[in-house]
């Protein structure tokens, strides 16, 4: 199965519309990376197009079980693996769109210097401090202990999911980076027997993730939802939208019912 990083128009989502995908080479690990780069490329572009404030948003109808939902686009979920020979075994990060940083923060190896520790972290994207059309990179350093510069630098486009055999210096090795999932925030209101509610993730006719919420009242009263869906990019395959689908399951029948449904921007 191609495992294309597409959160394409789907959650197309570095970033914030449309995700990572497309270009034919002769091996599945060049053809992820090169999709993501696209992906990413068609997210910033998409970014940079949409109306402030309500950047990836999308508002669902209402209907009797289901009213003022929206779908918030939060961030995309790195997996940086690789080696580190670094001081106590701590490393450090920026996630740069040009020369803005997005994110930053550091980590910490299985093991500090001399030895190589190992490192396996997951890091997250935000959506919404994304704009523009530079690609996103990542950039590992050391903080040196007597002059508190930044140390031994190494940089890796984000997409880069293959082997990084040239980001490499005597501080990291075998590094590699590439998308895990993608993070939505479902908010809005829902009237269901006991406050429960069930949801799946669709992209076409294929479900990529299921699961269940329970908002803050059950009926006959309107509760507030606020869940987080978390979509592994490893389970999507192609350029079709992901929609989300909400329903309840009727106690007598166990069908879902009540199903709002509405595509996830």
């Amino acid at each position: 199965m191609n495992k294309t990083l597409a959160i394409g128009t789907i959650a197309a989502s570095v970033i914030a519309g449309s995700t990572l995908i497309g270009f034919l080479t002769t091996t599945i690990a060049d053809r992820n990376t090169v999709q993501a780069k696209q992906i990413v490329m068609q997210e910033i572009q998409h970014q940079a197009k949409l109306p402030k404030p309500n950047l990836n948003v999308g508002i669902a109808t209402n209907n009797d079980s289901f009213r003022n939902v929206a779908a918030y686009k939060q961030s995309l979920i790195f997996d940086l693996q690789g080696e580190a020979r670094v001081f106590e075994g701590t490393y450090n990060y920026a996630i740069k769109q040009g020369r803005k940083i997005i994110a930053s923060g550091f980590g910490t190896a299985s093991m500090g210097g001399p030895e190589w520790g190992e490192v396996n972290q997951k890091i997250a994207v935000p959506v919404k401090k994304l704009s523009g059309h530079d690609p996103l990179t990542i950039e590992l350093y050391e903080i040196d202990q007597e002059s508190g510069k930044q140390v031994r630098k190494v940089n890796i486009p984000l997409t880069l999911g293959t082997s990084s055999a040239k980001s490499e210096n005597e501080s990291f090795r075998n590094m590699k980076i590439a998308p895990a999932s993608l993070k939505y925030s479902i908010k809005g209101e829902a009237r269901m027997f006991e406050g429960t509610y069930n949801y799946v993730v669709k992209q076409g006719e294929k479900e990529i993730t299921t699961g269940f919420g329970t908002a803050s009242i059950g009926a006959p009263d309107w509760g507030k939802v606020n869940q987080t869906i978390t979509i592994p990019t490893a389970k999507l395959n192609g350029d079709q939208p992901l929609t989300l689908e909400l329903f309840s399951l009727d106690q007598e029948s166990g069908e879902a019912v009540d199903k709002l449904t509405f595509d996830l921007a």
